[in-house]
């Protein structure tokens, strides 16, 4: 029984100690089954990180700061870190201290070197990136510049507004008019719309009805649309026949315009000749003379003839 119970103190003791183990690793943000290796670096400053941050790779959560101490020998912060033993550090790895502190966000951001380079032992030293990103000293050294775009957008944003409110202010500008004509022609329409509501109504009645006589006409009588779409397309048959022969008629035109634009026949010699035109307009012209003093003086000219010429 003494035995007994001596190895249920014993159980005891070290379920104990296997409870506080995991714990503490639970605590340190360190993982519980699978081992760590521990790497330090040192820093001028901190920036706020303490013991169990998170320390990221890539994004990705890898591990937890376990220590931060400020050594006044070196001047400098030492800091102690743990990571996944899955993970080899490669020589050139570094670190940087990144978020806000006042928001609780401050991590190490790991980044490896590359991977043909020899690891860096456990407990090793990896360096620290002297020029890593510190969002407060961004935005303060940014600051002064932001301050003065700010200031000159806020300076045109007013200067608009000023010249805006006098041109509202001022009875004669064009933006005045402007918007008083288009409160006139808002106004105008919507009184149409109202004195036409009913207009619209029965436009809109009227269409129903239409569409529906056409679908009930459609659907009762299929056979006589059927004849009409074959009439409909005899008719633009013989719509293309007619066209076909007006352009054999135009072809045929075309090529008469062009025998008398280049003077063959008589037509194109009397477009094309001038002479002949001249020619023409003088026997014309010498004609009517001729008829006229005819009709002037018949007898000059009867009593040459004689009867049997005449006959």
């Amino acid at each position: 029984m003494r035995f007994a119970s001596e190895l249920k103190v014993g159980l005891a003791i070290v379920a104990s100690a296997v409870i506080f183990m995991l714990g503490y690793r639970y605590l340190q943000d360190v993982p519980l089954l699978s081992g760590t290796s521990s790497y330090y670096s040192v820093v001028d400053d901190a920036k706020g990180l303490i013991s169990g941050n998170t320390v990221r790779m890539n994004g990705v959560k890898v591990g937890s700061v376990s220590n931060v101490e400020y050594r006044a020998a070196i001047d400098s912060v030492h800091i102690d870190f743990k990571i996944s033993s899955s993970i080899p550090l490669p020589r050139g790895s570094s670190i940087d201290i990144t978020g806000i502190d006042a928001l609780g966000g401050v991590r190490v951001e790991l980044q490896r070197g590359p991977n043909e380079n020899p690891a860096i032992p456990p407990d090793g030293r990896v360096r620290s990136n002297p020029d890593g990103s510190d969002l407060f000293a961004d935005l303060a050294s940014r600051a002064p510049g932001l301050a003065d775009k700010t200031d000159s957008v806020l300076t045109g944003l007013n200067e608009t507004m000023t010249s805006v409110s006098g041109m509202l202010n001022d009875p004669a500008s064009d933006l005045r008019r402007t918007l008083s004509a288009l409160s006139g022609t808002a106004y105008t329409l919507e009184q149409t719309m109202k004195g036409e509501s009913d207009n619209l109504s029965r436009i809109l009645t009227n269409l129903e009805q239409i569409t529906g006589s056409v679908s009930d006409a459609v659907g009762g009588d299929e056979d006589s649309l059927a004849i009409a779409v074959a009439d409909l397309r005899a008719s633009l048959a013989s719509l293309k026949s007619m066209m076909q022969s007006l352009e054999g008629t135009t072809g045929r035109l075309d090529r008469v315009t062009a025998k008398i634009e280049n003077g063959d026949g008589t037509l194109g010699l009397l477009i094309n000749d001038p002479g002949l035109y001249v020619q023409l307009d003088s026997v014309a012209r010498n004609l009517n003379e001729l008829l006229a003093d005819f009709r002037a003086h018949p007898r000059r000219y009867l009593r040459e003839l004689k009867l049997v010429d005449l006959f």
